[in-house]
């Protein structure tokens, strides 16, 4: 699978990047929410895996400004969680969510469920 991974934590961002590679997937990382909105535009991702708490812009930011194909699903990341926060995300077109700290078979596992 193709997949984008925005996140402002870096550690994160590399840990993913790692887990993701080792199991057969494209990876691309960003911290930029605004950088994300334009590699959406301009590639087909089957995930966009979303933080929502970043300096400047949110993670609902980047939902509402990204243009997601349809083939495109979304999954909210993040350690907040706020029923508020996990319900905008959906109503913004997100699939599901993962909660902060996962390993590596709790984020795979997520990739095939939604995948399907």
């Amino acid at each position: 699978m193709k997949i984008l991974v925005l996140d402002d934590d870096r550690v994160l961002l590399m840990t993913m990047e790692a887990i993701l590679r080792n199991n057969g997937h494209e990876v691309t990382c960003v911290e930029d929410p605004e950088e994300a909105v334009k590699l959406v535009g301009e590639n087909d991702f089957d995930f966009v895996l979303v933080d929502y708490q970043m300096p400047g812009k949110t993670g609902v930011w980047f939902m509402e400004n990204a243009k997601l194909p349809s083939t495109t699903k979304a999954l909210l990341v993040t350690g907040d969680v706020d029923r508020d926060v996990i319900t905008n995300m959906f109503d913004l077109g997100a699939s599901g969510y993962i909660i902060k700290p996962f390993g590596e078979a709790e984020l795979l596992r997520h990739l095939e469920f939604h995948g399907k």
